[in-house]
């Protein structure tokens, strides 16, 4: 695929999106429908009190809350408990993004086991499964979906290993698979997308952070990325959209 074709792709993609997204689905109670999800993340006391504050805010779907972000958060189980949407649960290891360096499975387990009652799903990467095999089994005992994600921050490898990673968390009964990888080049994007292209996967989660995070999140929305990540305030991540721009660029506000 030359530039030109993958900047066509693109500005396709965009158009079709904003004809075919409707607002009128955006608010379900459920992760496992055959559409987009829109997810905003609590990472901060601020962005927690932010969402507490929009239980009948129909402009995004689910909540992530970022329990290696707000380790240190006061009141957090009565704070999420207020919450009306569905809960995915986070504590996101430090060699894929996560903060405050908590890396001890025993340590995580302990953060996100309380916590399982308000949960809709989990998030646990790909590489610390064996680590984190109890938790996965009780969140299925107790029918919370299993996420199991990969983050890249430096690139984003060929298709043909993002297929492998895919198919190692197949693999481990992953209910949805992520996949966030680094953008930069028009090589890169094209890696990313063509998983979606090239999958059998219903439930396949995929972005991209980095020059060309944003146009990635936009096509991936469009193409049945089943949880499509955004930010309420100021954005973290490179190549992520705040919530009311992402809307904004679908057409729906």
């Amino acid at each position: 695929m030359t530039s030109i074709e993958v900047v066509e792709f693109i500005y396709n993609a965009a158009i079709l999106m904003a004809k075919n997204y409707k607002k009128d689905e955006i608010m379900q109670k459920s992760i496992f429908l055959n559409r987009p999800n829109l997810v905003v993340s609590a990472t901060d006391s601020s962005t927690l009190d932010a969402i507490c504050k929009t239980n009948n805010n129909n402009t995004f779907d689910i909540v992530e809350i970022r329990l290696d972000e707000l380790v240190q958060e006061k009141n957090l189980k009565e704070k999420i408990s207020s919450i009306s949407h569905p809960l995915l649960l986070t504590c996101r290891h430090p060699k894929e993004g996560g903060q405050n360096n908590i890396s001890d499975p025993l340590k995580r387990i302990s953060l996100i086991e309380p916590l399982l009652p308000f949960a809709s799903a989990i998030d646990i990467e790909i590489s610390e499964f064996d680590k984190m095999t109890n938790i996965v089994s009780e969140a299925k005992t107790k029918d919370i979906k299993v996420i199991l994600s990969y983050h890249n921050f430096i690139t984003t490898p060929e298709t043909s290993d993002l297929n492998l990673i895919i198919s190692e968390a197949k693999r481990h009964d992953a209910d949805i698979i992520k996949i966030a990888t680094t953008t930069n080049s028009l090589k890169e994007l094209i890696n990313l997308l063509s998983i979606k292209e090239n999958s059998t996967i219903e439930n396949l989660s995929f972005m991209g952070m980095g020059n060309h995070g944003m146009a990635s999140r936009l096509i991936a929305a469009q193409s049945g990325s089943i949880l499509n990540y955004t930010a309420i305030g100021k954005t973290k991540i490179k190549g992520q959209w705040q919530l009311e721009e992402f809307l904004s660029a679908l057409n729906l506000n």
